[in-house]
C-alpha cells in the first residue's frame, strides 16, 4: 500500500501553516495600525508645538518686526531638538523664512508650496519636499493679539519622512520579538498537540486509519450474524445489516436500529447475562440464537458492549454432527476389540464346520437390533420420531448406556410439522443433558400417548450428588423457553437414588 504523508508531520505542518497565516495577518494589521498611530502622534505633536510657538511673545515680536534675530534662531532650534523635530521655521506673510536650521537659508522664500493654506489662516498637515528633503509638515498661523488678532505669520514644523520611518521601525521591534516568541510557542504547542493526537490514534497513519475503517465496515456489514454496539444504558449506537434485517422482520418497522434500546432487538434482555463472556442459548419467537457479549473498554474505562446474535440452527446442527462423528470414532475404537473377538468366534465355528452353532451365534448378535427397529416401525408411525429414537439409542450405546424404550400404545403421525419438531428439540436437549452427566448403565424411557398428549418418562439410577447439577441444567432459561413455546410441562424427581424425569407435551394426531 502506498504510504501518504506521516500524520505527525501533516498535523504539525497544518497547525504551523495556520499559525503563520494568522500571525502574518495579525502582525501586518498591528504594523499598519502602529504606523498610523505613530504618524498621528507626530502630527498632533507638530500642531501642539506649533500652537505653543504661535503664542510665544518672542515669535510674535520677530514677526511684527519682520526681522530675524539670533535669540529666536537659537530658541527654535532648541525646541526642535527637545521634541525631536528636524526643523522649526517661522515665516512672515510673504513666506519669507525668519528662522531655519541652515542659517544660509534664512531670508529666503519657504519651499514646498504647501504653506498657502496656513497663510490663509488654517492649520493643516502635509507631506512635501523642501530643502531638507521630503518631510511631514505642520503649519500653524500666528496672530498679533494687539492688532485684533490679525495674522502676521506662520510657524512651520517638520520631521523628515526618513526620520519618521526610523521612529516607526523602532516601535516595531517589540512587536517583532513578540511575534517570534509567539511563533516558537505555537510551533511547540502544535507539535505537542500533533503528538497527542497521534498517540490517541494508536500511532496509525491516515492511510492505515482509512484502510482499517473500510475493513471494519466490510467485516461488520457483511457478516451474517446480527452485531450491535451499545452504550452503558443499552442504547444501540451501531448496527450491521443483519441486525437491522432481524429488527425489521420482528417488528415490521422499516427504520434503522440505531438509537433504539437493545430490547427492540433482544426482546427479553433479562434472559441473557452481559457479564458472561461466553455464548448463551437464547430463544425468541420460536427461533434459537447463540447470544454473546463482550465489554468495550477505552483507556481502561468501560463504555459499552458489543453484542453478537447468531442463528443457532446451523451451529447446533454442525455441533450435533461433530458430536456424532466424535462419538462414532470413539465407539469404533472402544468396540474394535469386541468386534475382533466376535470375528474370531465366527472364524472358529466356520473352521470347525459347526454351521448350526454359527447360525445360532449370528442370530443372537443380529436379532436384538433388528427386532428393535421392526417393533419401533409399528409403534411409532411418525418416521421422524422413529428415526430420531433409533439414532439416540445408538448414541447412548456408544456411551456404554443401554437405552430401554417402551411405547404404549402406538404413537400416531403428527398433525403438524411444528409438533414433531418441538418434540424432537425437547428430546434432544434432555438427552444432551443426560449424556453430560455421569453415565448410568441403564436408562429407561417410556412414551405413553393418550388424548392428544404424549407423556415421556425417563428413569435412571445416579448418585444423589449428581442431582443438584442435573436440576440446575434443566432450570436453564433456554430450556424453560422451549417448554413455554411448545406448551409443555417438565418435572424432575429424586427418590432413593432413582431420578425420574417427566415430560408432558401436546401431540395432535393427523386426521384421516
Amino acid at each position: 500500500m502506498k504510504k501518504g504523508p506521516r500524520l505527525w508531520s501533516l498535523l504539525t505542518l497544518a497547525f504551523v501553516a495556520v499559525l503563520l497565516v494568522v500571525s502574518a495577518v495579525l502582525f501586518g494589521s498591528i504594523l499598519f495600525q502602529n504606523a498610523r498611530f505613530v504618524r498621528n502622534k507626530e502630527e498632533n505633536l507638530l500642531l501642539a508645538v506649533g500652537r505653543q510657538l504661535a503664542i510665544e511673545p518672542q515669535v510674535i515680536a520677530a514677526l511684527k518686526a519682520d526681522q530675524a534675530n539670533e535669540p529666536l534662531e537659537s530658541y527654535t532650534n532648541e525646541v526642535a531638538q527637545i521634541h525631536g523635530l528636524d526643523f522649526v521655521v517661522v515665516m512672515n506673510m510673504a513666506a519669507i523664512r525668519l528662522t531655519h536650521p541652515d542659517e544660509s537659508l534664512i531670508g529666503q522664500h519657504f519651499r514646498g508650496g504647501d504653506e498657502t493654506e496656513a497663510l490663509a489662516g488654517h492649520e493643516h498637515i502635509s507631506v512635501s519636499s523642501g530643502t531638507l528633503g521630503e518631510s511631514l509638515r505642520g503649519f500653524v498661523p500666528v496672530y498679533d493679539p494687539s492688532e485684533n488678532h490679525q495674522q502676521i505669520g506662520v510657524v512651520a514644523l517638520g520631521i523628515r519622512v526618513q526620520s519618521l520611518s526610523t521612529i516607526i521601525k523602532n516601535s516595531r521591534q517589540g512587536y517583532t520579538l513578540a511575534l517570534l516568541i509567539s511563533i516558537a510557542i505555537g510551533f511547540l504547542a502544535a507539535s505537542a498537540l500533533a503528538f497527542y493526537l497521534k498517540r490517541q490514534l494508536h500511532n496509525l497513519e491516515p492511510m492505515e486509519i482509512s484502510r482499517l475503517f473500510e475493513e471494519r465496515n466490510a467485516m461488520l456489514e457483511e457478516t451474517k450474524d446480527a452485531v450491535v454496539v451499545t452504550d452503558l444504558q443499552l442504547q444501540i449506537n451501531l448496527a450491521n445489516i443483519a441486525a437491522n434485517d432481524l429488527y425489521r422482520k420482528n417488528s415490521g418497522h422499516k427504520d434503522s436500529l440505531v438509537d433504539h434500546p437493545l430490547k427492540d432487538l433482544v426482546l427479553r434482555p433479562e434472559a441473557v447475562d452481559l457479564e458472561r463472556n461466553v455464548e448463551q442459548l437464547y430463544r425468541q419467537n420460536g427461533q434459537d440464537y447463540l447470544f454473546s457479549a463482550a465489554p468495550i473498554v477505552v483507556s481502561g474505562k468501560h463504555i459499552g458492549w458489543i453484542i453478537f446474535l447468531r442463528n443457532a440452527t446451523e451451529s447446533l446442527f454442525v455441533m450435533d454432527q461433530l458430536a456424532n462423528t466424535t462419538a462414532y470414532a470413539s465407539a469404533l475404537q472402544s468396540q474394535s476389540h469386541e468386534f475382533m473377538n466376535k470375528l474370531h468366534v465366527v472364524y472358529g465355528l466356520a473352521d470347525l464346520k459347526a454351521y448350526d452353532e454359527l447360525r445360532i451365534y449370528l442370530n443372537d448378535i443380529l436379532t436384538p437390533e433388528r427386532e428393535f427397529s421392526h417393533r419401533l416401525s409399528f409403534l411409532v408411525q411418525n418416521p421422524q420420531i422413529a428415526g430420531f429414537l433409533i439414532g439416540e439409542r445408538q448414541k447412548f450405546s456408544e456411551r456404554k448406556t443401554q437405552l430401554l424404550i417402551e411405547i404404549t400404545p402406538e404413537i400416531p403421525e403428527a398433525a403438524t410439522e411444528q409438533d414433531t419438531r418441538s418434540l424432537i428439540d425437547l428430546y434432544r436437549f434432555i438427552h444432551h443433558i443426560l449424556l453430560q452427566t455421569v453415565p448410568a448403565e441403564e436408562l429407561r424411557l417410556s412414551i405413553h400417548y393418550e388424548n392428544q398428549t404424549l407423556e415421556t418418562i425417563y428413569v435412571l439410577d445416579l448418585p444423589q450428588t449428581e442431582y443438584p447439577q442435573l436440576k440446575s441444567s434443566f432450570e436453564n432459561h433456554y430450556f424453560q423457553q422451549m417448554l413455554l413455546t411448545a406448551d409443555a410441562h417438565f418435572r424432575l424427581e429424586l427418590r432413593h437414588s432413582v431420578i425420574t424425569l417427566q415430560l408432558l407435551t401436546h401431540y395432535k394426531e393427523v386426521t384421516k
